[in-house]
Formats: structure tokens, sequence, C-alpha cells
């Protein structure tokens, strides 16, 4: 009776799991991120902020097989990038790898922005304005487990007129 109850329970829990990344997957979904410091300890943070609404990043096959963005100015891997909301912001990629990438920020919308297909040894970008503030997840859509990272999208400071 027991073992019954257990492959029972399993199985539950398997097709949630499924349902919950078939919904995830037809209607987008959007990831909120906190970081939180051990007590009286504090946590530093650096993000790859737009300059003049551009980020440059190239893919990079950091050992056999696996890939990660590089932020050029940093070098940091897999950074967390900074734009602005409302805002005309690009990220610039070079791929100097023997295989496609396609980087894609997951913001939940219906139209994710992506860069399309980066092809080996070649360059493209990813221009988007978005509408939104928060904190989301970006990827590549070939490499997702190794290529991804956080970008923060926060609001536009407005421009003074004289």
């Amino acid at each position: 009776m027991k073992k019954t109850q257990d492959v029972v329970l399993i199985s539950v829990l398997i097709s949630a799991a499924l349902l919950f990344g078939v919904v995830s997957y037809l209607y987008g979904y959007q990831m909120q991120m906190a970081v939180a410091a051990p007590k009286g300890k504090s946590i530093t943070a650096t993000a790859s902020t737009a300059t003049n609404g551009m980020i440059k990043l190239s893919a990079k096959e950091v050992k056999s097989g696996v890939y990660a963005w590089i932020d050029n100015s940093t070098g940091k891997t897999n950074p967390t990038l900074k734009v602005s909301a409302n805002a005309n912001n690009t990220i610039s990629i070079q791929n100097p790898t023997d295989t496609k990438h396609e980087l894609i920020i997951d913001t939940g919308s219906d139209v994710l922005p992506s860069s399309d297909d980066i092809a080996p040894h070649g360059v493209g970008q990813l221009a988007f304005s978005p509408n939104m503030t928060g904190t989301f997840t970006y990827h590549c859509a070939y490499h997702p487990f190794t290529m991804k990272g956080t970008i923060q999208i926060v609001p536009s400071i407005p421009t003074v007129l004289r």
C-alpha cells in the first residue's frame, strides 16, 4: 500500500512540474531576483551599464563545448546588464566561436527581444526599447544553461531642456 502511494505521489509531482513547464512556455514568464547577504556581511554587485545605449558582449568558448557571454569592457563572464526603460538600448554581440548563438531577453512578453541567429565568426545585435522596469534574465537559445545572466531595466533619467 505504501509503495502504491509513493508511486501516485511521484506521478502527481511529475505531472505538476510538466504542467508548469508547458504553461510557462506558452505564456512566457518573468523572474524577479533578490540577493541576500549573511548577517553582518555586505555584497557588492556591479553591472555592465549601457553607455550611450550600447553594451558590447562576445561569445566565448570557455572550455570544449561550453560557452559564456563576456562583457567586452570588463571581461566579466555572464555579466549583469543594466539598461534604461523607455530608451533605445543596443547590445552589440561578437561571435568569434565556431557555432551560432542567439541572445534572448526573458521579459515575459509575447514577443521576446532577440538578436536572431549570430553566425559563427559573425556579429549581431539586439536593439530594444523596454517600456517596463525590473530584473529579468537573458540567455542563449542554443546554450541556455551556460550562456545566461541577469538584466536590470531601470527608469530613464529625464533630460532637462534649457
